[in-house]
């Protein structure tokens, strides 16, 4: 299971809690060249969000200053086909596909197409019971008060300000530890009267959002960071990166550094295991590219540092690319020969043919 905070417009939220859902639209500034071609990586960067949300999750909703819940996930993101579908998630691309001038937003007419304004990406939501206590609350708390339990520790993804340096980002990743300490602060403003019901929306009318991963297309690592996300929990991926407890995408350590997917898995006593996966989408060479292990590395050490009390058995990194060359693979070899206990992994994947709409990984150090 997963958390999440969820910022909509103050003057949204009422028509959202009411009616069951979450929207999520698009944004488009014009219709230029350069206007479309930043739609496109900001829309895929909220495709890597989204896919991270499965029925049964922590849902928090951050509108104006207050941050309101416990909401729950009844459904994963999804799209209204009533849309146009130049506007729908298979079409969504600048480049066009191989073989096909007329694909891609480079070359529609988007001037003359209505572009839609509405959430038409939607997330259906009821209240969210923990054995058997509802836990979602009328009253919300002061959004600025997370920063107070970034001071004391009890909390790490939220960054050191809410606006990211993507300021379109709309859905933010908690960690359940994190998570339960925004209930406390929903429970210090309510008591037992002041619970919601919430009736959750029927999306089964909307479709899934789909990925395009097409290497002809793929411009963007957030494709293939919204793939793993959405499939971190299958018997493939389980295999390769073991189990996850709870996760999220872009999770802020540091001072703004995002790791492209952090989370963990927890035992009876507690946590057993943080994992670190960094993605890119071209091949690696040592050569060109050993800033990468650097990067890698140093998100491990923040987190043996500050999560691990200094233990590095307790932390797993991963490199996710399309290739790596034997330099890159010797190098992760000899590390891991001689840091015991601090192990990184390097993933390769592949596009699969001819639907691309999957991926395969192996594990090769």
């Amino acid at each position: 299971m997963n958390a999440h905070i969820i910022n909509c417009e103050e003057s949204q939220f009422p028509n959202y809690r009411n009616n069951g859902y979450i929207g999520v639209g698009i944004v488009i500034n014009s219709t230029s060249s350069q206007a479309l071609s930043n739609a496109c990586r900001t829309t895929y960067s909220m495709y890597a969000d989204m896919k991270t949300i499965f029925p049964g999750d922590m849902i928090f909703v951050h509108a104006g200053e207050y941050i309101y819940g416990v909401f729950k996930a009844e459904s994963t993101f999804k799209e209204d086909p009533n849309v146009n579908p130049q506007f729908l998630s298979a079409n969504i691309h600048y480049r066009p596909k191989p073989n096909d001038p007329t694909s891609g937003w480079q070359t529609l007419p988007l001037q003359n197409i209505q572009i839609p304004h509405g959430d038409y990406r939607q997330l259906s939501i009821s209240n969210y019971v923990e054995n058997g206590k509802n836990l979602c609350f009328e009253k919300g708390f002061l959004a600025n008060e997370v920063f107070n339990l970034k001071r004391k520790g009890k909390i790490l993804s939220i960054p050191e300000r809410w606006r990211y340096p993507d300021s379109a980002r709309t859905i933010r990743p908690i960690m359940l530890t994190e998570a339960r300490e925004l209930i406390k602060l929903l429970e210090r403003e309510n008591n037992s009267d002041n619970t919601l019901i919430i009736q959750h929306k029927d999306l089964s009318s909307f479709k899934d959002i789909q990925l395009i991963l097409d290497p002809g297309i793929v411009e963007d690592e957030k494709i293939i960071e919204a793939w793993l996300c959405e499939n971190l929990g299958t018997p493939q991926l389980r295999e390769i990166f073991g189990n996850f407890t709870c996760y999220g995408n872009n999770v802020q350590i540091g001072y703004l550094q995002g790791v492209d997917i952090f989370g963990y898995v927890e035992g009876v006593h507690g946590i057993v295991k943080y994992k670190v996966i960094e993605i890119k989408k071209d091949s690696l060479t040592f050569a060109n590219n050993s800033n990468v292990i650097k990067q890698t590395l140093g998100y491990m050490d923040w987190a043996i540092e500050f999560l691990g009390n200094g233990d590095p058995k307790i932390v797993e990194g991963y490199i996710v690319a399309r290739s790596f060359d034997s330099d890159f693979q010797n190098f992760v070899q000899f590390y891991n020969s001689v840091n015991i206990g601090r192990h990184l992994s390097l993933i390769q994947f592949d596009y699969t043919p001819p639907q691309y709409n999957t991926l395969t990984l192996r594990r090769i150090v």
